[in-house]
């Protein structure tokens, strides 16, 4: 789900899976316009397993949110879905941090519960990641933010328990925001577990916690693990369509080193995901303050500097990027070699025996249903059911946003993109366009361009055209 307010007017992208009859039952509930407390809604933003969610400005504040319904359930989900949304309200308000969305309210408005919580605009890490958006030092600064967030919640008792790329978003302004505290655990949340078995999404849970185990500080640790992993490589550490095989990984921590997957992966950032993705959580940091210091080490390392300024040859065709890029033949000679873990691992065949077992126990402790939890109170919803305000965005100028190359036999077009809208592009002092722009380069060639957007800092943009990619994409640094 992709949302942003641009110019004072209300833009949502949304996508579901959800079949139609669904979503214009959905659809009838509230109407742009209406009012919920006081807040006039302004556009649908989509739905999921708890209800629906819609973007509101207060009438008085002239403030937006993000506001969660809670409907559509069944006899047999009631109870659970509504213990899961009081717990969000009850958590998020006790919550003040610059990197977790902000909860403004929690009603009970005509016999309807509502919450109402800050608007991030914005991506989520999870369509950054597919997009391939970060540099191994983006990657670490961002996780960094992450990180920092995690630590805060863990000094006041608070286990998230759904850490992961779909939870979190990048705004605009380039602050990250953890979201989605639904299944989040506190003193005062203790049963909450008991309702289904294990709670959370399958391929972000410890080992510990397909055993049984209750999820605490380590398993968030485990799941920080798994999200850095995504960032520096752009795919899964663990990933099976069965969920024998999905176990059976898990369980022996199997996965193929981040460095070998992007050469660019320094040994700081590739120690900071072994420590994490350790079978014995003994063995893992013990508090996120502790990994917060290897993450710090790692984007002070004398190559980091060389690195964020280099993109990762295993970006693919049609893959974005953000921060300075070049081809580096040399990545593979000095990233390659074998990293040395920070904490002794626990040998894969100390969980092998009792593999099947306990995948037998989980099923029984949860069935089917932890696929299910999947969505965890992500709303999505789908095109044809959106409800958008007109979209004001400039126009672009005439005449600029062409070609400075015609093409030929030699060049190729490079797509130049920017993150959370349009930016203006400069070559040798010359408007020569504004993102998204397409640019006719040869393999090899060396680019040197300047982004400017109101309110950002300038980013200047040095990069080598390398033969596989396609999509460059940047993002710009506000200025507040």
């Amino acid at each position: 789900m992709r949302a942003e307010i641009m110019n004072g007017e209300a833009k949502a992208v949304c996508y579901s899976l959800f079949p139609a009859s669904a979503r214009l039952t959905i659809m009838e509930r509230f109407s742009v316009n209406q009012m919920i407390g006081d807040y006039r809604i302004t556009a649908f933003l989509g739905a999921g397993g708890m209800g629906e969610v819609y973007l509101g400005n207060h009438v008085k504040l002239g403030r937006w949110a993000a506001i969660k319904v809670l409907s559509g359930m069944s006899p047999a989900s009631a109870s659970s879905l509504t213990d899961r949304f009081f717990n969000e309200a009850r958590v998020q308000s006790s919550i003040q941090h610059p990197n977790i969305a902000a909860l403004y309210d929690f009603q009970e408005i005509g016999g309807k519960l509502f919450i109402f919580m800050e608007f991030v605009d914005g991506e989520s890490l999870e369509d950054l990641v597919k997009r391939r958006a970060f540099t191994v030092g983006d990657a670490l600064a961002t996780f960094q933010s992450i990180c920092e967030a995690v630590a805060f919640l863990h000094e006041r008792g608070i286990v998230h328990r759904d850490i992961k790329a779909p939870n979190i978003k990048l705004t605009s302004g380039g602050t990250i925001k953890l979201l989605d505290f639904g299944i989040a655990k506190d003193a005062a949340s203790a049963n909450l577990t008991k309702v289904g078995g294990v709670i959370g999404t399958p391929r972000y849970l410890a080992p510990e916690q397909l055993s049984g185990e209750p999820a605490n500080r380590q398993t968030d640790i485990w799941a920080l693990g798994i999200l850095l992993y995504e960032m520096l490589t752009g795919v899964e550490p663990f990933e099976s369509d069965s969920i024998l095989t999905l176990y059976g990984q898990i369980k022996d921590a199997r996965f193929e080193r981040p460095e070998k997957l992007n050469p660019a992966v320094t040994r700081g950032a590739s120690r900071v995901v072994s420590g994490c993705l350790t079978v014995n959580p003994a063995e893992r940091y013990q508090t996120v303050d502790e990994l917060i210091l290897d993450v710090r080490r790692a984007l002070n390392q004398p190559n980091e500097a060389k690195i964020h300024a280099k993109a990762s040859r295993f970006l693919r065709k049609s893959s974005g990027v953000s921060g300075e890029q070049a081809s580096g033949a040399n990545f593979a000679e000095n990233f390659s070699d074998a990293l040395p873990s920070p904490r002794r691992k626990t040998p894969l065949a100390a969980v092998a025996a009792g593999s099947i077992a306990g995948v037998l126990l989980l099923f029984s402790f949860v069935g089917i249903g932890i696929w299910a939890m999947g969505d965890s109170g992500n709303y999505q919803a789908n095109n044809s059911a959106i409800v958008v305000a007109p979209d004001k965005s400039p126009a672009k100028p005439n005449g600029i946003n062409s070609p400075v190359r015609q093409r030929s036999a030699k060049t190729k077009p490079v797509h130049i993109d920017s993150f959370e809208g349009s930016a203006q592009v400069f070559r040798n002092g010359q408007q020569i366009g504004v993102t998204p722009l397409d640019l006719e380069v040869e393999d090899g060639e060396k680019i040197e361009l300047t982004l400017k957007r109101d309110g950002f800092d300038e980013k200047q943009i040095n990069f080598q055209v390398s033969p596989g990619q396609r999509v460059y994409t940047f993002a710009l640094k506000s200025k507040h």
